[in-house]
């Protein structure tokens, strides 16, 4: 035999065991249990997280659990897996804010790029809701008012630098009007007090709000996401009133940034199981929210688009981190 034989002989083998490691490689993963970080305490996020959990697990054949890291806004249990090892074994469950906003701000020691998106599973729509008496009770009102009066109308959020303080600056950056921020320590306080009169405005979550103005106490205006919800349907968008905006809290999974294609298919293919069944839709709609599956590349083109608005907005605000 040839030594010219010879060396074809090999490479050919050797041609052939890659190609079969390849595809094994591939399917190795889930290799061991895998772990949703959820960066906020104990609440309905982690219901949430802990329902995908139970149906993904079915899927990939391997337990999923969830585990709280809470803190910083956030920043804890995002910054855990931007340093996880990209490997699809560790996700983070939450809504983007805290790769979009935190990283400007300064609350963040991990950026933009360290994380990628990988389903989004949840639409939360931001709304902009008036205390009663307010003298104006649709967004072309408040504008007209605003222009009028500029700094005059008071706005209340969950406090500075937070998704819902910003959301209010994009609107308002956005309307070509000045707004003066109120912060507060959480949702409850900011609607509780434009509820009494003692802000103009608050923006937030539809659950937090909502309870308010079938009350009676607040006046909706607007919700902020593309398109009405089927859950608001009968509260217009500030783009059809307008305002050219949308935004809203798309809570999704994120993963390091280097986690490669094919696990990332994985885990789309079971994370869509689980947003798609009915018990994930009836606990996500009774919150006034709706259940939104977008594969990786459509949520990181969202994701990038709420970057873009903020990565403009930030720098023009007063934030202590920045």
């Amino acid at each position: 035999m040839s030594i010219i034989y010879k060396h074809f002989i090999r490479s050919c083998l050797f041609a052939t065991v890659v190609g079969v490691a390849a595809p094994a490689a591939a399917q190795s993963f889930p290799s061991r249990p895998l772990t949703i970080v959820v960066p906020y305490a104990a609440g309905a996020t982690d219901r949430q997280a802990r329902q995908i959990a139970e149906i993904a697990s079915k899927e990939l054949g391997q337990p999923v659990v969830v585990e709280n890291r809470d803190g910083a806004g956030g920043t804890i249990g995002a910054q855990y897996v931007a340093l996880s090892k990209p490997d699809g074994h560790t996700m983070l469950y939450g809504a983007p804010a805290v790769i979009t906003v935190a990283p400007l701000t300064g609350a963040a020691q991990y950026k933009y790029e360290d994380l990628k998106a990988l389903a989004r599973v949840n639409i939360i729509p931001h709304m902009v809701a008036a205390r009663a008496d307010a003298p104006f009770k649709t967004i072309p009102e408040l504008v007209a008012y605003a222009k009028a009066n500029p700094g005059k109308v008071t706005f209340g959020s969950p406090g500075s630098g937070t998704a819902v303080h910003l959301a209010g600056e994009a609107f308002a950056d956005a309307a070509g009007i000045q707004l003066s921020h109120v912060p507060f320590r959480g949702v409850a306080p900011a609607v509780t007090a434009a509820s009494g009169g003692f802000v103009d405005l608050v923006f937030g979550a539809p659950g937090a709000i909502n309870p308010q103005i079938q009350g009676g106490r607040l006046i909706a205006l607007a919700q902020l996401g593309a398109k009405r919800t089927n859950e608001l349907s009968s509260i217009p968008t500030v783009r059809e009133q307008g305002v050219d905006l949308a935004l809203s809290a798309d809570f999704g999974f994120f993963v390091a940034k280097d986690t490669p294609a094919d696990v990332i298919a994985k885990l789309e293919s079971a994370i869509k199981v689980a947003v798609e069944s009915e018990d994930f839709r009836r606990s996500v709609t009774s919150a006034l929210s709706s259940p939104g599956y977008l594969d990786s590349s459509d949520y990181q083109r969202l994701v990038d688009q709420e970057r873009d608005i903020y990565s403009r907005i930030v720098p023009k605000l007063p934030l202590a981190n920045k």
